[in-house]
């Protein structure tokens, strides 16, 4: 948090700008993220789901439901569900969702623990601020092995409602695959169905903004998302900041980046068990048949992208038998004298990013044209 404030007064920035402490699981988590300052706290709530509540054949579904809710909880829940109709209309689609008895008690079975620890959460934040404003409160659900329907959406949502939680940003897992560092793969069609009916049933039950999670590089899906989400939109692109200052090291320090390829191919097996990812390591270029100039284009080819991404941790935290970094300060020293370059790598591929979502360029600072990038970003996307 020190970096990033000093970063920002380094630059001159003007305008507000923000930290999240993200996919916080424990109370201890987020005790630490709150007091190291964050103003934007995501809530990962993957091991409080039940997955497998789809996945039960009827009668043992009805075996755990029994054994494992409380019938007064169950009893409010299906209150607020059956016999209802939800209908949901906007400019570019219609629909509605009804529940039957079964598929409202499947989502009891999913959720309940995870509703019970969010408003544990939702409070624990609101007593210690004493404001509802003072932190952005995002939702995480996209950790789960299945799709997030709008039907999952919409019951959680009423349910937290209706313990008195208000959400800033939820991240549903959706359809297709949002894998690390290259595009959406799936039915693009299928997206944007699914994508919108997310978006209207977050306009209707608390204006929340749709949050996308690996969201680097989906450039296929930007489009629709920018012109579907009405400015309700949280996108995530961390990962390909660090993939740019790869390609400023490959371009300008191309013996270091040789030396971290190579380091970073033992190193994916181990990695690749924390991602899902496609990475086909025989798909990469071979280092000894290219040319130095021909290292950045590396930087274009999906297999190597995903290595270099999800080994980002091993390669700066590498040390030799003296307990020396092999790479973190040449690295940053490398980022440190080719500055203005690795802004300039910035600020085309994350403008690739905001073009692709069709976000106005706000006017920059006539005294700085370096405050580019830097100001497009705040948006309603930020």
């Amino acid at each position: 948090m020190g970096d990033a404030a000093w970063a920002v007064f380094q630059e001159n920035y003007r305008d507000g700008y923000g930290a999240d402490g993200d996919h916080l699981k424990s109370f201890e988590e987020i005790k630490d993220a709150l007091e190291a300052g964050v103003s934007m706290v995501t809530l990962d709530l993957s091991e409080k789901l039940n997955p497998e509540a789809f996945k039960y054949p009827k009668d043992q579904m009805e075996v755990h439901f029994r054994r494992e809710i409380d019938q007064g909880d169950a009893k409010v829940l299906l209150h607020l569900f059956l016999d209802k109709e939800f209908r949901f209309k906007g400019p570019h689609r219609e629909f509605f969702i009804r529940f039957n008895k079964e598929s409202a008690k499947r989502n009891i079975l999913l959720f309940h623990k995870a509703i019970d620890f969010t408003e544990e959460v939702y409070q624990f934040i609101f007593s210690r601020f004493g404001n509802r404003h003072a932190v952005d409160f995002e939702i995480s659900v996209d950790e789960t092995p299945f799709p997030t329907t709008p039907e999952n959406h919409l019951f959680f949502i009423i349910a937290l409602s209706h313990r008195g939680v208000q959400i800033d940003a939820l991240a549903p897992r959706f359809i297709g695959e949002f894998q690390k560092a290259i595009d959406y793969r799936g039915p693009l069609e299928d997206f944007r169905k699914q994508f919108y009916q997310h978006v209207l049933v977050a306009q209707d039950y608390g204006n929340y903004k749709i949050s996308i999670h690996s969201g680097s590089d989906k450039f296929s899906v930007f489009p629709h998302m920018g012109e579907l989400a009405n400015g309700g939109l949280h996108l995530k692109t961390a990962g390909t900041s660090w993939l740019e200052a790869i390609r400023l090291i490959a371009s300008a320090a191309p013996s270091l980046y040789r030396e971290m390829h190579r380091w970073a191919l033992p190193k994916f097996r181990e990695a690749s068990s924390l991602y899902h990812v496609t990475t086909d390591l025989n798909r990469i270029p071979k280092l000894d048949e290219l040319e130095d100039q021909e290292l950045p284009s590396l930087l274009d080819q999906e297999d190597s992208r995903q290595l270099l991404h999800i080994t980002y941790g091993y390669l700066l935290h590498a040390k030799d038998g003296n307990g020396k970094p092999l790479f973190r300060d040449r690295f940053f020293q490398i980022l440190s004298d080719y500055e203005e370059d690795y802004w300039s790598l910035l600020e085309k591929h994350i403008g690739k990013h905001l073009n692709s979502l069709r976000v106005d360029k706000r006017d920059s600072d006539p005294a700085s044209e370096r405050h580019t990038t830097r100001q497009k970003m705040e948006t309603p996307l930020s």
